[in-house]
């Protein structure tokens, strides 16, 4: 066997002329040997004369040599024998062989070569023939070695870069990880000492050592087992080309001699920035004796490791902050549970004792007492009402953000919702002396629909009342129609989607604050709305509502224009086996009008055009319906028909009336009977204001014959009651 120490000196491609290597021949002919050594004089020649006496002398020299010359045809092991030893021997695998032969012939050639020669030379051939091919085969063996070398330098690399990377996804703590890092650092760059350190002086007057390996640099570095590196030429060639290579890396700083306080005494320092988000976190330095070098392949393993230990602490951090996120999501959870239960909880007990209150105030309603009693109990209730309107909406919104808000669905009487929810405004619009109208496409609307009524009448409800909270003139108009249909599965079942239009003539919305009205708590300008009562959670509910709903809600409008909100609802549309099951629990099935009041004829007298508009919609089936603006229109109107038909022109006349308008009225009541065939058949129906109930009754006197009111807002229910002469539903 050969022994275990030795390796072939390396070189670089020029240095074969600037020292002698050695060449081992093997040759049986002693002449021959003479003869070859006498050629090769600028080698360092040594003898064997044959296979076996060339692994003797193999164990002999302190190195491998760099090239053996051996002939093939020997006594006790030829040259093909001593070839396959030497490559089966991993410590002489890499040594090139130059096999000689006598004899010619491409057989004995691809034998050699096959058997792992490196070439074939065949007697005779000159000197420089043969100076030429050991030259060549010493230079292709260096680089091939050279190759091996960076190959084996990259994988180790790749394998450490490896480990560090395994290091991120470890979970280990970042300074336990930081210090398994520069152990194996140690490995690869042996040095008297390495050390992390952070570029954190927050709570040390100096940077703060994160992570420290006391270690000796005596650890040979990574070689190659057939070379042994001559490190003080390589490493002094490679360090002097490492200025250009530094000029251009900021982040790497290379001393040779310098002062440490921490080791008390001059090393040699390699110092790299570890960079998180292109800001200097802390650098990884490694100490040497002094005036030790650093070869490139070093300084760019160190920086590889730094971007990898970026990484590591970036992922650290990432970590850490989810951590802290999902501990303060946690917490957040807790504490909006916690408020919802707190405000759940007040608002009930609220609400009892409010409901209490409430009660008792209205037991005084049918009871005698003086005025300014009834006074201060009306501004009680008042205020009641107002407290338990913010206490429900509080609750609601304590419900929607703990998602305990579900849809109850069931069937209903769609017109009734909205007729009833409307009626709820009608004192405080007709107070504010705002018009308050409905309108409805009737025969396009279905009666009987299946959703969630209370959801969808708080939505109504709170829109209605942000209007009537910000609008102290003009009108305020309703509009309800569906929008779209759609079968599902073949079955019987339809899905529509209410659109519902609410426009006022308020204050309007600033276009900087339309933003922020779906946000709780938020009341646009506050400079406009101070004054008025609420919490500013209405908007936000309706939006959350109408969204679970799966609609959606938007609003257009200008500051001193007007507001517009619309949302759609969707519902469920019965089938028609539905609606006859239905005809036994309502009246009617649909929106038609008695067959009683159709052949009327009806005139209606009223300054606001929407007003008139939605009677009209209301009216559509009855035979003949004239609307007006003004008296004197309706007065030609009712002339014209009579000379035409010369008969009574209408059965039924609606007028609006005024506190400022019924000296008119009187006067156009009076002409309208007197063109009238029997003035005593002429119904005059006034439109009021719930509060102007005195003002109709004392006109009443005045006018006499067949007089009734009907109270605003006018509903469609209303309207077809008071034709229908039920009065006591129009005074409901």
């Amino acid at each position: 066997m050969l022994p275990e120490d030795i390796t072939l000196h390396s070189s670089t491609d020029d240095s074969i002329n600037k020292r002698k290597y050695q060449v081992l021949l093997v040759d049986d002919n002693n002449d021959m040997r003479d003869y070859l050594a006498d050629i090769l004089k600028e080698f360092d020649v040594h003898r064997a004369c044959d296979g076996q006496d060339a692994i003797r002398v193999l164990k002999k020299l302190k190195r491998l040599p760099d090239l053996i010359l051996s002939d093939i045809m020997m006594p006790n092991m030829n040259g093909y024998e001593l070839l396959t030893v030497l490559r089966s021997n991993a410590k002489t695998r890499l040594v090139p062989i130059i096999l000689l032969s006598a004899r010619a012939g491409e057989e004995s050639k691809i034998e050699g070569l096959d058997r792992g020669a490196d070439d074939y030379l065949i007697k005779p051939f000159t000197s420089h023939e043969l100076i030429t091919r050991i030259r060549t085969n010493i230079n292709l063996s260096h680089l091939r070695r050279k190759i091996s070398i960076q190959q084996s330098k990259q994988e180790e690399t790749k394998q450490l870069l490896l480990s560090i990377s395994n290091k991120i996804l470890s979970g280990t703590d970042l300074n336990e990880t930081l210090l398994d890092i520069i152990k194996e650092i140690h490995c690869k760059l042996p040095s008297e000492r390495i050390f992390i350190v952070s570029n954190d002086q927050s709570e040390f007057k100096n940077n703060k050592v994160v992570a420290l390996y006391e270690g000796s640099e005596s650890k040979t570095s990574m070689t190659n087992i057939f070379t042994e590196i001559d490190d003080k030429n390589e490493s002094q060639s490679l360090t002097n080309s490492s200025q250009g290579f530094l000029n251009n890396n900021s982040g790497v700083d290379v001393c040779l001699d310098v002062y440490c306080d921490d080791v008390y005494k001059n090393v040699s320092v390699l110092s790299v920035e570890i960079r998180l988000n292109n800001v200097c976190w802390g650098w990884i330095k490694l100490y040497r004796s002094q005036n030790s070098n650093w070869l490139d392949s070093e300084i760019q393993l160190l920086q590889q490791i730094s971007d990898q230990i970026s990484l590591i602490i970036t992922y650290s951090n990432i970590l850490k902050e989810n951590v802290e996120n999902e501990i303060k999501l946690k917490v957040v959870e807790i504490a909006n549970k916690t408020k919802s239960q707190i405000l759940a909880n007040t608002s009930h007990e609220l609400r009892t004792t409010l409901g209490a209150i409430v009660g008792i105030l209205s037991s005084f309603e049918n009871t005698t007492i003086a005025t300014d009693q009834r006074d201060m109990i009306n501004i009680m209730i008042g205020a009641s009402d107002i407290i338990l309107s913010i206490v429900n909406d509080i609750l609601d919104a304590a419900k929607l953000e703990a998602h305990k808000i579900t849809l109850i669905n069931r069937t209903f009487d769609l017109l009734e919702l909205f007729e009833d929810t409307i009626e709820k405004f009608g004192k405080r619009t007709g107070a504010k002396k705002i018009e308050l109208i409905v309108n409805c496409e009737l025969d396009m609307l279905s009666r009987y629909i299946k959703t969630d009524p209370d959801r969808l009448n708080q939505v109504l409800s709170h829109l209605l009342s942000n209007s009537v909270k910000f609008t102290d003139k003009g009108e305020i108009m309703l509009t309800i129609s569906m929008q779209s249909q759609e079968d599902i599965d073949d079955q019987a079942v339809k899905k529509g989607s209410l659109l519902i239009e609410l426009y006022d003539t308020g204050i309007g919305i600033n276009p900087e604050y339309i933003k922020y009205v779906w946000k709780s708590f938020s009341q646009g300008d506050m400079s406009i709305t101070k004054k008025q009562d609420g919490t500013g959670l209405g908007l936000s509910i309706c939006k959350d509502l109408v969204e679970i709903n799966g609609g959606q809600i938007n609003v257009e409008s200008e500051l001193g224009n007007g507001s517009k909100f619309w949302f759609r609802w969707n519902v469920e549309l019965l089938s028609i086996n539905s609606s006859l099951l239905l005809s036994s629990q309502f009246d009617q099935i649909r929106y038609a009008l008695p067959h009683t009041i159709k052949q009327k004829r009806i005139l209606i007298i009223h300054p606001v055009k929407n007003a008139r508009n939605a009677m009209l919609n209301y009216l559509k089936g009855i035979e003949k319906v004239d609307a007006f603006d003004t008296f004197d229109e309706g007065i030609r109107a009712t002339k014209k028909y009579k000379g035409l038909n010369n008969q009574s022109a209408y059965d039924i006349v609606f007028i609006r009336l005024y506190e400022n308008n019924k000296e008119d009225v009187m006067k156009t009541i009076s002409e309208l009977r007197g063109l009238e065939m029997n003035s005593n058949n002429l119904v005059i129906i006034f439109i009021v204001f719930p509060d102007e109930i005195e003002l109709a009754e004392n006109l009443i006197e005045k006018v006499g014959g067949t007089t009734t009111v009907l109270y605003t807002p006018i509903t469609w229910k209303k309207l077809i009651n008071i034709i229908l002469n039920r009065r006591e539903d129009c005074n409901s």
